[in-house]
């Protein structure tokens, strides 16, 4: 990244009030407290937020120390530390995060930080109800219980570090491109990061993404190929694919390495790139 803090094209807040940062972070939850702590007579909030179809991504910097209560509400949160380290407190568990250990909050859970003064952190936060209709997309079941996820993320396991990786480089390409990206690499890019972030955080479907899929039907393969021919134009999702051919993603995407040596998504690339060479 640049000097520029992450994400300062999209300024929420940049103020030495709390009151002021309690306001402009009740944008993102209902009614969240904060209370200074530590001898610090000053104080500084700067805060970011870029929000998308599905998700939003915050930048949050704090000059001093502060104890943070947020309520309940309708995201699954993960919470990535770039400075400084937080005791957070969920319900009767107490953890320790730092640069190199996250926290991810399940949707409808209330939670607490407590910090010192140097704290900076990036956000990544997903709907709820989005999560749970791509996870029955790539399954195809349906995830009728609510998404409880294990609060804690080791970036040593290697799913839980390229999905850091991989947010990383979106913030990146959102703070430094002079242009806005183009909604449907904004879309495709979203959905890789929803997809990464259910694979990346045990929750209670875990179980469901690690079981071998069933083989898709030739016909099905051809469904899904002629539905990416006729709609190349647009951000392609594993929602559709899932309904134009009645399987989940990941029976999809097997059989379709299986019977072509490449992905859908590799076959789309390969679509729009003939697609579009032939339109100049």
């Amino acid at each position: 990244m640049t000097s520029a803090r992450p994400l300062d094209r999209f300024p929420l807040v940049n103020t030495s009030n709390l009151d002021e940062a309690l306001a402009a972070r009740s944008r993102m939850y209902a009614t969240p407290k904060f209370e200074l702590v530590g001898r610090q007579k000053t104080f500084r909030a700067r805060v970011n937020l870029c929000e998308l179809r599905h998700t939003r991504i915050s930048y949050g910097s704090y000059s001093a120390g502060l104890h943070m209560l947020f309520p309940e509400t309708s995201f699954a949160t993960h919470i990535f530390l770039l400075r400084g380290k937080s005791a957070v407190v969920l319900g009767r568990r107490s953890e320790t995060i730092t640069p190199d250990r996250a926290l991810v909050i399940s949707p409808n859970e209330a939670f607490s930080v407590t910090h010192k003064s140097d704290y900076e952190r990036l956000v990544l936060s997903a709907n709820a109800r989005s999560l749970a209709n791509l996870l029955s997309a790539i399954t195809g079941e349906t995830c009728s219980r609510p998404l409880k996820f294990d609060p804690v993320q080791d970036y040593s396991l290697r799913a839980a570090k390229s999905l850091r990786d991989h947010f990383l480089f979106l913030v990146g390409q959102l703070t430094e491109l002079a242009a806005p990206l183009p909604t449907p690499v904004l879309d495709e890019f979203e959905q890789t990061l929803m997809v990464m972030f259910l694979h990346a955080n045990r929750h209670n479907y875990s179980h469901l993404l690690e079981r071998v899929p069933p083989d898709s039907a030739p016909r099905q393969i051809r469904w899904a190929e002629e539905f990416i021919e006729a709609n190349w134009r647009r951000p392609t999702t594993l929602e559709d694919l899932a309904e134009i051919t009645g399987v989940g993603a990941l029976s999809l995407f097997r059989s379709f390495k299986k019977s072509r040596g490449y992905s859908p998504m590799q076959f789309l690339a390969q679509v729009r790139s003939r697609r579009e060479g032939t339109q100049q």
